[in-house]
């Protein structure tokens, strides 16, 4: 696959959250390593960056950083060891490149559900969610992934439902406390119909047991 030509999701950014760019919000572009192949690839999504006491940050300086190799770019997180890593998030992507890469994997890339984060606190919302829903389904379109890793934990629903009617082709129990109550769910192995991609509907690894999380996905996509 050539290289990935991203003016056309630019163009999206700017016709839908360029006037909501100011001082508090700071938009969140793709991240892509180099020679992605879509069709041998992994596009993990996450539910948004953590954009606190980063200001004056524009789309443009947004896409400059899309196949950045340095900071918080797609192949620093994918070759760090799992130790140096901070976040559940980043440890749970980094243990699945990992084991992707054990499969003959080496194309990456990360994205977020929301994409504009607010610069005075963790805080994010889905104010402006029906432009996240286009910008979502344009990123898939362009990148052709073979894999949607969603780390999202039931926030994915409204995207998944807006690309068309998903089909549920199998699933693992996931099981974790949340303030000592014991919550049995599911992850699930889905298609939707004009897309290639195979979507896994996860949760997000904060406060889940991290290894149980990634050892789920893996029994989901070893066989493809």
């Amino acid at each position: 696959m050539g290289a990935i030509d991203l003016k056309d999701l630019k163009s999206l950014y700017d016709e839908k959250l360029k006037d909501k760019v100011k001082a508090n919000y700071t938009p969140f572009c793709v991240k892509i390593s180099e020679n992605f192949d879509g069709k041998n690839g992994v596009l993990f999504v996450g539910k948004a960056e953590n954009m606190k006491s980063k200001d004056n940050f524009t789309i443009d300086n947004a896409f400059d950083k899309a196949f950045s190799k340095t900071g918080k770019g797609m192949n620093s997180v994918c070759e760090k060891p799992g130790k140096e890593v901070k976040s559940a998030y980043s440890r749970v992507i980094h243990q699945l490149a990992v084991f992707f890469k054990g499969k003959g994997v080496n194309s990456f890339a990360r994205t977020n559900l929301y994409k504009l984060s607010s610069t005075k606190s963790y805080l994010f919302s889905s104010e402006f969610e029906s432009a996240y829903l286009d910008i979502f389904k344009k990123e898939i379109e362009i990148l052709h992934p073979k894999f949607v890793i969603m780390l999202t934990g039931g926030l994915e629903e409204n995207f998944l439902s807006y690309l068309g009617e998903n089909k549920k082709i199998k699933s693992v129990p996931f099981s974790y406390k949340n303030k000592g109550n014991m919550q049995n769910k599911k992850i699930y192995y889905i298609k939707i119909e004009g897309f290639d991609s195979i979507f896994i509907r996860a949760f997000h690894p904060q406060g889940k047991p991290e290894k149980e999380l990634v050892k789920s996905i893996k029994m989901l996509v070893q066989d493809n």
